[in-house]
């Protein structure tokens, strides 16, 4: 799907001035063009109540990994396209480069850009029977202890059976887009950002045989706090979260209508994976 774009919502990283000197730059050019676009920052007030519905929106999220998340997490469910411009380090989210945003943009408005609805993920909070919490997550879900070193208990089951205790440091679901992240480094598998599915691996599993495995899209995992020895949290790609406690039920699921993203078909997702370290040539 090639759409044709018509406004551009610029969200920046707050209080950056090179991103906010950019997106002038970026506006300026769009203008010129005959696309209608705007600059925010993110976290800010005009941002929170910018409409949403505007035919032929994008957003441009000018950041690093971070900003693309939390921007992208008030996109879940809409059918408002998000793509990044890299100004941080890792930038594995984001696709448009400072050097080239010229000629990767004019790729855009040329009608070169694809928009692909990936999986996010929904959770939600019981607590004696009453929901006390939801929200939703671009990259992972995690729940982890607090400041002390001691491992956690929980229990966990898959649509609706139980799969079986676990003691761990803690726990993260992740996206397929997400796979790249915190789950990564915890040993979890790299999942194809198209594939309807989503990975659950342990933090330091204690004398526990659970391995890292992949589920479904359409199939609900509960997560059961059996402890409170320490401060539990869930949070959602590392920002946003709530404290757990114990006998709260985690149920998470695929997020309805995911997050659309746009594409340019500058670099592959293999690529990607090659260029920012993921995989190394043994040559």
């Amino acid at each position: 799907m090639s759409p044709t774009i018509q406004y551009v919502y610029l969200v920046t990283k707050a209080e950056h001035t090179a991103a906010l000197e950019l997106a002038a730059a970026i506006r300026e050019w769009l203008v010129a063009r005959g696309v209608a676009a705007d600059v925010f920052e993110n976290g800010k007030a005009p941002w929170q109540r910018a409409d949403l519905s505007r035919p032929g929106g994008l957003v441009l999220v000018l950041g690093g990994d971070g900003t693309m998340l939390s921007v992208a997490r008030r996109l879940v469910g809409t059918d408002v396209p998000v793509l990044g411009v890299n100004m941080g380090r890792v930038g594995f989210l984001t696709e448009v480069t400072v050097d080239s945003w010229q000629e990767q943009l004019a790729r855009m408005l040329d009608g070169h850009v694809t928009l692909t609805r990936r999986i996010a993920l929904r959770c939600t909070v019981e607590r004696g029977g009453h929901q006390v919490y939801s929200g939703v997550a671009v990259n992972d879900l995690v729940v982890h202890r607090g400041a002390l070193a001691r491992v956690i208990k929980l229990d966990l089951f898959v649509q609706g059976e139980r799969l079986g205790a676990l003691r761990a440091d803690g726990l993260i679901v992740s996206s397929p887009t997400g796979s790249t992240g915190y789950a990564v480094s915890a040993n979890g598998p790299l999942v194809h950002p198209d594939l309807d599915a989503y990975s659950v691996t342990p933090i330091c599993p204690f004398l526990n045989a659970l391995k890292p495995f992949v589920l479904c899209g359409d199939m609900e995992l509960g997560i059961t706090i059996l402890d409170t020895d320490t401060d539990l949290f869930l949070t959602q790609d590392g920002q946003d979260g709530v404290v757990l406690k114990s006998g709260d039920r985690i149920s998470i699921t695929r997020a309805k209508q995911g997050l659309l993203y746009a594409e340019l078909g500058c670099a592959s997702y293999f690529t990607r994976l090659r260029t920012r370290g993921f995989y190394k040539d043994q040559q």
